[in-house]
């Protein structure tokens, strides 16, 4: 989702893009490709960045490469750790050996808000610890040192890490909580709340999100930096979030949100659950101009008129 997105904003300013991804992602957004190459002079290859030859094939001849590849999904992670740390660690190595070769300019890494775990206060800033608490966590925390190490070594290998507060958008898969309560909404089903519902998240729109990239790519303050990406003012519990999904897409249509006080078949195990954590982007808005503007009952609006919205991943 973030990459399309940032695909259209980047054609649309002039920009000359490739896309890289799984050939089944390729597969799904067939449409959207299509509509890309009128936008824009653009390309795309698909394949794993497991692949070292697909890698450089799809880097060459880039001065920048943003790096959104990424297993996700706590269960799904956590259920099948050495493939994540494969996908995300030895993924990430391919990429940045593969700028080497081929002298990119900069690497722009999309890091996670889960490598602050469950931070110490909020909003969170930049230079807070990070505690990771799931495998997908520490594989960002990894894929953070690899951009600064292979910086180290090979100065001229440029980079900038974001990292991203419940990222929410139009087609979005329904794996992720809000597009998961728009889904079950629209369908005429309540909104599932594991725990206590008390969990509490600030949430942002892709538009905000890859506004703050574009940011990111052509101010060159933004090197050798850490910036959250999100919106600090839209904040919300998790039971707050369902029933706003109701009160704006099917007021009178009997629905409430069913909190089931336990984690049993939740995505997110109680171990891993991170019960406050939402962003301070004031050091984006400071450096970059980052400025967030649309608003979650917006944003609800955008995805249910949107209409498209798989179900579950894509294979890795």
């Amino acid at each position: 989702m973030i990459g399309r997105e940032l695909i259209k904003k980047l054609l649309r300013n002039g920009y000359t893009v490739t896309s890289f991804d799984l050939a089944e992602q390729h597969k799904q957004q067939e449409a959207f490709l299509n509509e890309a190459a009128t936008l824009g002079e653009f390309s795309y290859f698909s394949g794993s960045i497991l692949d070292k030859t697909a890698v450089r094939a799809g880097i060459s001849g880039s001065s920048v490469v943003f790096h959104l590849a990424a297993m996700l999904g706590v269960r799904r992670t956590e259920y099948n750790r050495l493939v994540c740390i494969e996908v995300n660690v030895t993924g990430t190595d391919n990429i940045l050996d593969a700028c080497l070769t081929d002298r990119v300019d900069k690497i722009i890494f999309a890091s996670s808000s889960e490598v602050y775990g469950e931070p110490n206060s909020n909003p969170v800033k930049e230079n807070d610890e990070l505690k990771g608490k799931s495998v997908y966590a520490i594989t960002k925390m990894l894929g953070e040192e690899m951009a600064r190490g292979y910086h180290e070594l090979y100065p001229k290998l440029d980079y900038t890490v974001v990292r991203f507060f419940n990222t929410y958008g139009e087609g979005q898969i329904a794996q992720f909580v809000l597009s998961k309560f728009v889904k079950n909404v629209m369908e005429g089903k309540n909104p599932v709340v594991y725990g206590d519902g008390m969990q509490m998240r600030s949430y942002a729109h892709i538009d905000d999100v890859t506004d703050g990239l574009m940011k990111v790519l052509e101010n060159p303050i933004s090197s050798k930096k850490t910036y959250n990406l999100g919106n600090s003012t839209q904040v919300s519990t998790l039971k707050d979030l369902g029933q706003k999904v109701i009160d704006i897409l099917r007021p009178n249509a009997g629905l409430k949100v069913d909190v089931l006080g336990t984690f049993d078949g939740a995505d997110r195990p109680a171990e891993r659950e991170v019960h406050v954590r939402y962003c301070d982007t004031s050091f984006a808005e400071k450096e970059l101009g980052y400025s967030p503007k649309i608003t979650l009952d917006e944003g609800i609006k955008r995805i249910a008129a949107y209409g498209k919205m798989h179900a579950d991943w894509p294979s890795v």
